[in-house]
């Protein structure tokens, strides 16, 4: 691997977040629906027209960007809220679990709990996930992409 740093840009999402307005906001669908004076069916359709709406502002308000650098002897996350420092020496493996809309990836450390962070890539341009692949690769971290 090169002396220098090499720096990723990965599109990720606040799990917690993303899920409580995904949530939230079909229980408020749900409810608004409830009490249009109009035929149960239409209900139904209008509601379920909706549910993308809720997906895409669940999206846009927990997106939670990650920059990825990984140099000769530790791999950085960072985002918004915090940065994680990993030496590559601890670093047991990363696997890459594809889910639809993203990918899920967790950090194995030799000891102590796995670190998972969730990709997206729904309504989001192209990030460099397959250039951090390849750069793991390189640097003799076992990486799984399932």
């Amino acid at each position: 691997m090169k002396s220098n740093s090499q720096t990723f840009q990965l599109s990720t999402l606040h799990r917690g977040k993303y899920m409580f307005i995904l949530l939230t906001s079909i229980l408020f669908i749900g409810m608004g629906m409830s009490k249009v004076p109009v035929q149960e069916i239409l209900k139904i359709i209008i509601a379920l027209l909706m549910i993308p709406f809720a997906l895409y502002l669940a999206i846009k308000l927990s997106t939670l960007s990650s920059t990825w650098i990984l140099d000769e002897e530790v791999l950085r996350i960072s985002n918004a809220k915090k940065t994680v420092v990993f030496p590559l020496s601890s670093i047991s493996y990363i696997r890459n679990l594809k889910r639809s809309g993203g990918n899920l990836i967790i950090i194995h450390p030799v000891k102590g709990p796995a670190f998972r962070t969730w990709r997206n890539k729904l309504f989001q341009k192209e990030d460099d996930l397959p250039l951090l692949s390849e750069a793991l690769r390189a640097a003799d971290i076992e990486y799984y992409d399932l």
